[in-house]
């Protein structure tokens, strides 16, 4: 375990700079932030955690999303935005599946920093794919 926190910490680090970051440009191609969420939750489902995995839960929890909160915001948004099996996407969303079982749920709760994450993902998505992008008051504005 005392090897992994370490590569989670980087790597929620480096995400969320990409979501939350003031610059109007991402640093991480969509393609990339992709991948670097499912490198993210590949790492967080192999990471032995104790009984309430509170120690990687917890990474993040004073800054713009933590570790939970990034991952099912991504699920989410991957649930609608993988281009079919055989795509790096759709191989995040089986990877995220992997960590966050949403069970009846039907997507991030309102006022959240799921849903924060989640749109911050589609407008990425969005522009990558050079459809309009709709700017959203943050929560934490």
């Amino acid at each position: 375990m005392n090897n992994h926190i370490p590569k989670i910490r980087k790597l929620h680090s480096v995400i969320e700079s990409n979501l939350f970051h003031r610059n109007p440009e991402p640093r991480l191609s969509y393609s990339r932030l992709t991948h670097a969420i499912d490198l993210l939750s590949r790492i967080v489902a192999d990471c032995p955690k104790s009984d309430d995995g509170f120690e990687v839960w917890a990474i993040g929890e004073f800054s713009g999303c933590s570790v939970d909160s990034l991952i099912v915001g991504a699920y989410w948004h991957f649930t609608e935005w993988h281009s079919g099996q055989w795509s790096d996407r759709y191989r995040a969303l089986s990877n995220l599946g992997s960590v966050f079982n949403p069970g009846m749920t039907s997507g991030p709760e309102p006022d959240t920093h799921e849903n924060e994450v989640y749109r911050a993902l589609n407008a990425i998505a969005r522009k990558a794919h050079g459809m309009p992008v709709y700017r959203f008051a943050s929560i934490w504005a």
